[in-house]
């Protein structure tokens, strides 16, 4: 897709279509029973979403795989996909084929993902793009299995194509690259939304890893864009993925003419309620599953995080029972000391008494022979 600017500026009735009121909304989606009892049940934001798009007053956000697949089936859009992957990976990339995710694919029950696709790339490179709806605990240690898991399938691959000829240069990189629309605590106080990592090492020497990882945070890329314009054409595709505000839609596709048709795609629902109603209650039955799990996943972090903050406590009492142990022992140490002293203070005492006793007994001899002495000179 070029870009191409739009000499009339376009409005959100001529990206989403002609507004219907709340009144024809409802006849629209109760004119099918099945389809109005499936609506009745949502809840009730995931309602007004779908009235405020059948109202033509706000896009969808494009956080369910039914409607991935609908805009970037690997088969079907295939240079969408390999647009978006161009830009995000900083280099031209050309899309041989989608890849099943069987095989090797690790298991991940639980997550909150509502997009998965890999495709290999002409180059022989593997690329997984996914979309999670609430960024997943302990993201690193999480994608270096899943990297480790697409490198073992390309190992496999590329084995198996060259036989006997098989040798380590013929490995590609590998990419893994994870949009989050809620990201994980490790991205939340950041101001930049992309992280692009690979193995580098302190030396510098220059060893070719295959292993290449692409953070996206959308949630931080809505907070530094919202005042921004809209400048580059990556700007656009997370525009496209983070926004479904009139004012960003209308901005995006004055800018970028070409969004106008992934748009006019979506607004196809509008007209067929029935696929969009099913695809919103297919995908809330798995996020109800996956949330359920996520929760509990959460929960046994926040037990496992109490349960080192009491063994942290328990250690410090211990430390501080040890520490009274200690002070005990030596105040009775310094008992016994100043109890013996106190005997050797008794004893003395004693000492001097009896010392005291022998002078005023001594005492009482001068005085008399003093009074002797007198005596014998009256007589004289």
């Amino acid at each position: 897709m070029s870009k191409a600017r739009s000499t009339t500026t376009l409005q959100l009735s001529d990206i989403l279509g002609l507004p219907l009121s709340r009144t024809e909304a409802d006849q629209y989606l109760s004119a099918n029973q099945t389809v109005w009892k499936e609506f009745q049940a949502f809840p009730r934001d995931i309602r007004e979403q779908i009235y405020l798009f059948l109202e033509g007053k706000r896009g969808l956000r494009f956080l369910y795989e039914s409607f991935f697949q609908k805009l970037f089936h690997p088969d079907l859009k295939k240079e969408r996909l390999e647009e978006l992957i161009s830009l995000i990976l900083g280099q031209n990339v050309k899309i041989l084929q989608a890849l099943p995710r069987e095989g090797n694919r690790l298991a991940d029950a639980g997550s909150l993902v509502v997009m998965d696709i890999i495709v290999e790339l002409e180059n022989g490179s593997l690329v997984n793009v996914e979309m999670q709806l609430a960024g997943y605990l302990f993201p690193g240690e999480r994608c270096s299995c899943y990297l480790s898991d697409m490198i073992m399938r390309l190992y496999n691959r590329t084995k198996e194509r060259l036989g006997k000829h098989f040798s380590y240069r013929e490995m590609k990189p590998v990419y893994l690259i994870v949009l989050m629309e809620h990201s994980s605590k490790e991205f939340e106080q950041q101001s930049y939304y992309i992280h692009r990592g690979n193995l580098q090492f302190n030396s510098g020497i220059c060893v070719n890893s295959l292993e290449n990882i692409v953070y996206i945070s959308l949630d931080t890329y809505r907070k530094v864009s919202q005042n921004k314009g809209i400048t580059t054409k990556l700007d656009a595709w997370l525009t496209f993925l983070s926004f479904n505000e009139p004012n960003k839609i209308i901005e995006l596709v004055n800018c970028y003419p070409e969004f106008l048709s992934l748009y006019q795609e979506i607004a196809e629902f509008r007209r067929n309620p029935e696929e969009m109603v099913f695809m919103f209650s297919d995908a809330l039955r798995i996020m109800d599953h996956n949330t359920t799990l996520y929760m509990i996943d959460e929960w046994k972090k926040e037990l496992e995080e109490q349960k080192k903050e009491i063994d942290a406590n328990r250690r410090q009492i211990d430390k501080q029972n040890s520490q009274i142990v200690k002070q005990n022992s030596q105040i009775v140490k310094q008992n016994r000391q100043i109890d013996m002293q106190h005997r050797e203070i008794d004893i003395q005492n004693l000492k001097i008494s009896e010392q005291q006793k022998l002078l005023d007994e001594k005492d009482m001899r001068i005085a008399q022979l003093e009074s002797l002495l007198q005596n014998l000179d009256i007589v004289k």
